[in-house]
């Protein structure tokens, strides 16, 4: 039980769903959307999350209650961005994006201020999916070998949500709790190696263990929120639309949020801070408008846990 301010008990909400973040890079700023909407009534149902990527981030910085603090930051340290990309950087022996020295300094700013306590604190999991190499390969011949074929099947196969080329040529999950982290660059550690996309981010690193981003094993990690003890519902956050697919799509106990079109951003574009704007604005406006009809009526459901 719980006691509201005004003295009366009521029951505390039942932990039963089990929420999903898809990466995505810029794009995932949809779902801080959903969640800026959704978060107050649905983080008290939460029993655990799965994420991947930028989607591990934004979770992260929900839970953490940074949004305001790393939004300026990261509109500071990236001021001087004229260009996402800088490809004669390779012969000055720099990075040829920005992302590699802006994206690991607003992880660590999110993560100040008490974000990494709370995150800690949170009474849920926070599962974390990377990838690791093939037993028979690594190094640069498997990393060029997994992204240039997760572009490729994303190309060939664009309705397909879950990818499968990455598993076939030995790509395997690895998953880890934000809250077992010992420490804020642990942590760090983890939500890079999750979306780790050389040459734009460097090669992730997470316990000794060289990793690539989670998307090579699954861009929608929702086989990992599926295990997740007492969940029987599994809202799948998606950041891009889906062509013929529809805004959402029920398999099971899990039910599938789409943008209704693509969002304004790129999902490399730190240029126009606007379009990210806009990105939010885009999921705030749809868990209002569109899906929140879909999700009242799902979650009503029963199914059986996983």
């Amino acid at each position: 039980m719980e006691t509201r301010p005004g003295g009366e008990h009521v029951t505390a909400p039942v932990r039963d769903i089990a929420l999903t973040f898809a990466g995505g890079g810029n794009r995932a700023f949809y779902q801080l959307g959903l969640l800026n909407t959704w978060g107050p009534w649905l983080l008290p149902r939460t029993v655990g999350v799965a994420a991947c990527s930028a989607g591990a981030y934004v979770i992260c910085l929900y839970v953490a209650g940074r949004t305001e603090a790393a939004w300026e930051f990261w509109l500071d340290a990236r001021a001087h961005v004229k260009k996402n990309f800088e490809f004669g950087n390779v012969l000055k022996g720099r990075s040829v994006a920005p992302h590699a020295h802006v994206y690991p300094a607003t992880i660590r700013h999110m993560l100040a201020g008490g974000g990494f306590e709370k995150i800690k604190a949170a009474p849920f999991p926070i599962l974390i999916l990377a990838a690791g190499f093939p037993r028979l390969l690594s190094g640069s011949v498997a990393t060029t070998v997994g992204l240039l074929g997760y572009q490729a099947e994303k190309l060939a196969s664009p309705t397909r949500i879950h990818p499968k080329l990455g598993r076939a040529l030995g790509f395997r999950p690895v998953v880890a709790d934000a809250r077992d982290c010992r420490d804020a660059e642990e942590l760090t550690a983890l939500i890079l190696a999750s979306g780790s996309t050389p040459p734009v981010t460097p090669l992730g690193r997470f316990r000794g263990e060289e990793l690539l981003d989670g998307g090579l094993v699954d861009n929608v990690p929702a086989f990992v929120s599926d295990e997740i003890p007492m969940a029987t519902h599994n809202l799948v956050l998606l950041t891009r639309a889906y062509a013929g697919r529809g805004a959402q799509m029920e398999d099971g106990k899990r039910l599938y949020l789409a943008p209704s079109h693509p969002v304004p951003v790129h999902r490399w574009d730190y240029t126009r801070p606007d379009l990210l704007e806009a990105t939010i604005a885009m999921g705030e406006r749809e868990a209002r408008e569109l899906h929140g009809p879909v999700v009242e009526r799902f979650l009503s459901t029963p199914h059986i846990a996983g």
